[in-house]
């Protein structure tokens, strides 16, 4: 899970590439074995697969079937899949109406998320460099942004400056604002956060932006498909997007709730003005000029396919009814949890639900128990608490989870359970 810790040393008898090819039959038996050593859809629905479509869905299959039908096809190459291309642009243009973007916005594919927050990083960095003429930058964020910022940070030897969060665990924008000086490029906020599911003042950050002419990203990848259906059902989620006038790139994962394939995620610039900085052709080398969709070169159009043939598939009713029903799962952990002594519901803005345990209870031996029972879940430890991302997941996927943490808590409290229980996963 990349939480507990990597990948083991093996240590292999023998060779492990084979002199001799094998069987079809053989290989795909292999695989098979693989496949079965892994957690299941219908547990993992929040974490492993991280909001992948549920299995009972029948837009599950039709993502699956579009992927692999255009999987080898490279987006790379875009004079040579005039197909491929026409399809790509109608995605980046139902992105734009899906989240309500103007219409002048530019939508770039990206690999997912990660890649998405480098990209503003990136785009910020050379719009410093070139209208400020920052040469050491830094960028301004709050704790609770995703640790992908830090990751893209190093390799660019780029400062950043993660502010402590205020009382309600949002950004505080006093702070944030006070830590900018002359080689800030960046500042950002979520829609939601991935630790708390909450969204950060981002009108305040907006406006601080302006103020100080610094280039203000939004991460709204994991609430991003999902917040404008949520708001058309009527529940009120505080402004987000381009009509924070402060705002200049924005990412959302079409792989979580767009419900495409992974990998594949998206950002979008507020205009042409501000994509230009993301920009890079480079034609010093034998082969002339090459100019890629994101910082990534090969692309697979399979993801691109799967997000396509899902959007025409479900359409506005039908992302509405996910939406729906994502909700409904959020106010049935709500209620089945608060019974449970020793835990509560940490209140959320959109699609996460983190569950505090209560001073003193140890979470690695919760976690141990919940796995035991292939209840699976992530971690959060400031505070130590559960996590839980919410799909359109049946009753029964809702129900066995808290049946799963009923009995486990109590186990806990009584030593039966402790950290040794989660090893097997470290």
């Amino acid at each position: 899970m990349g939480y507990f810790g990597g990948e083991q040393d093996l240590a292999f008898e023998g060779k492990v590439f084979p002199d001799k090819g094998a069987t079809k039959e053989d290989v795909m038996q292999r695989l098979s074995d693989f496949d079965a050593m892994d957690v299941t859809d219908i547990y993992s629905h929040n974490t492993i697969q991280s909001t992948t479509l549920m299995s009972h869905l029948e837009a599950a299959e039709i993502a699956k079937d579009a992927n692999r039908m255009f999987l080898r096809r490279n987006y790379l190459y875009k004079e040579l899949l005039p197909g491929c291309t026409q399809m790509g642009l109608e995605v980046k243009q139902m992105v734009k109406e899906m989240l309500r973007f103007p219409q002048d916005a530019r939508v770039r594919f990206t690999s997912g998320g990660s890649e998405s927050l480098y990209s503003a990083i990136a785009a910020a960095k050379e719009w410093g460099q070139q209208e400020k003429g920052i040469l050491k930058p830094n960028i301004v964020v709050p704790y609770s942004i995703h640790t992908a910022f830090s990751k893209w940070c190093k390799y660019a030897s780029i400062e950043i400056k993660r502010i402590p969060l205020g009382d309600d665990y949002r950004a505080d924008v006093a702070a944030m604002e006070k830590a900018i000086n002359r080689n800030t490029i960046l500042i950002a906020g979520s829609a939601p956060c991935w630790p708390y599911g909450l969204f950060d003042d981002i009108p305040a950050l907006g406006a601080v932006a302006e103020k100080h002419n610094v280039w203000m990203h939004v991460d709204g990848c994991l609430g991003g498909f999902q917040s404008p259906f949520v708001e058309k059902l009527g529940q009120a989620l505080p402004v987000w997007d381009f009509r924070v006038p402060g705002v200049r790139s924005i990412s959302a994962d079409l792989h979580k709730h767009g419900y495409s394939a992974k990998p594949l995620s998206s950002i979008t610039f507020r205009n042409k003005e501000w994509e230009q900085y993301y920009c890079c052709s480079a034609s010093d080398w034998p082969d002339g000029l090459y100019s890629t969709e994101a910082i990534t070169g090969t692309t697979s159009a399979g993801p691109i396919a799967s997000a396509w043939a899902v959007m025409k598939f479900l359409g506005e009713e039908g992302y509405l009814a996910l939406a729906k029903r994502s909700m409904e799962v959020k106010q049935r952990y709500l209620e089945k949890i608060s019974a449970i002594d020793g835990v509560e519901c940490f209140p959320s803005d959109l699609c996460t639900m983190t569950i505090r345990l209560e001073k003193g209870l140890d979470l690695f031996a919760v976690m141990g128990g919940l796995f035991e029972r292939q209840s699976y879940c992530l971690p959060s430890f400031q505070p130590p608490a559960l996590k839980i991302v919410l799909d359109p997941v049946t009753d029964d996927v809702v129900d066995t989870f808290v049946r799963d943490l009923a009995e486990v808590i109590p186990l806990v409290k009584a030593g039966e359970i402790s950290i040794e229980n989660l090893k097997p996963w470290m």
